[in-house]
């Protein structure tokens, strides 16, 4: 199996990263750690210096993110590589799924672009037009089924 799993600096992706790392999966399944930077905006920023310099943090920033997860996936013995690109983060999504080619998608329903600007859409778009399954986790959602799997809570599901 083939999973992109997508990371931000958002707590439902951190969830999505936790739902991967603790989930049982087939054995030969590869995992591509994704992060999507966003060409930062002139606007926000002032003098072609300031931007340049602005882009690289945040390039740094996601392939420090990317190296982290990467590190803990492979401690639960998963194959993980890594990918950073620049764009827009729906499109980027779904291409490198298409590419790759993925089995499924793996991202947090809520994301945050560096400006803070809430970007959940992201989440709805892939979903409507990745070429595989995609699986949306919830803020939250990997501690309940921590405590679901754990046998400590048992919560109905209807």
């Amino acid at each position: 199996m083939r999973i992109v799993l997508v990371v931000d600096d958002s707590a439902s992706s951190a969830d999505a990263v936790e739902t991967v790392a603790d989930r049982v999966w087939p054995s030969g399944t590869t995992v591509r750690v994704l992060s999507i930077v966003a060409p930062v905006r002139p606007e926000l920023h002032f003098g072609s210096d300031t931007l340049e310099l602005a882009q690289k943090e945040m390039t740094r920033k996601a392939e420090s993110l990317t190296a982290r997860v990467t590190d803990v996936l492979r401690a639960r013995g998963l194959g993980v590589d890594s990918a950073v690109t620049l764009g827009d983060a729906a499109s980027q999504i779904v291409n490198e799924a298409r590419q790759w080619p993925a089995d499924l998608i793996v991202l947090g329903a809520n994301s945050y672009t560096s400006e803070g600007e809430e970007t959940s859409g992201v989440a709805r778009s892939v979903a409507n037009h990745g070429a595989c399954k995609v699986e949306v986790v919830e803020q939250g959602a990997a501690a309940v089924a921590r405590e679901i799997h754990s046998g400590s809570h048992w919560t109905p599901l209807f």
